[in-house]
């Protein structure tokens, strides 16, 4: 009896060590500089011709607040072209982007409409709002809502 248990304990000994080598073995080390690339990745050649009047708003909400809440980015086509914005990426689906306009004619404004939803949400939270222009594949503009619920 003294050998079964003695087999026993070996056997699932053996069993934790190869699971945690095995578990060890999937860990992937991602260098720094990957990670800030993903997190503030670099902006498209033409991201001079967008100039936000503010590219982040910092408010507070309170938990009774129900329903939707809009904000509103202003920005201005500095280039010598008609900008078009092709796509606007968010971080979360709590917050969703429209621009009042896809096409803005160069020296003329344009507004990006963020409707966020803060129900079920505490805390500090941080949405960022990617503003591709004209079919590029980095950015033009990342915009930035920081919401303190109360």
């Amino acid at each position: 009896m003294a050998v079964v248990k003695t087999f026993s304990t070996i056997l699932i000994a053996f069993l934790l060590l190869c699971s945690g080598s095995t578990a060890y073995a999937q860990l992937k080390l991602i260098p720094k500089e990957r990670i800030d690339s993903i997190a503030n990745p670099p902006l498209a050649p033409n991201a001079s011709d967008l100039v936000f009047d503010d590219c982040v708003i910092r408010t507070e909400c309170s938990a009774e607040d129900k329903g939707k809440l809009v904000y509103a980015y202003g920005f201005v086509n500095a280039g010598d072209a008609p900008l078009v914005i092709s796509r606007l990426v968010s971080t979360c689906s709590c917050a969703v982007a429209r621009a009042d306009d896809r096409t803005v004619a160069p020296g003329k404004r344009g507004v990006i409409r963020l409707e966020y939803s803060p129900e079920g949400r505490i805390g500090l939270n941080i949405r960022r709002i990617f503003v591709y222009t004209d079919g590029q594949k980095q950015p033009s503009a990342i915009l930035r809502l920081e919401v303190l619920h109360r």
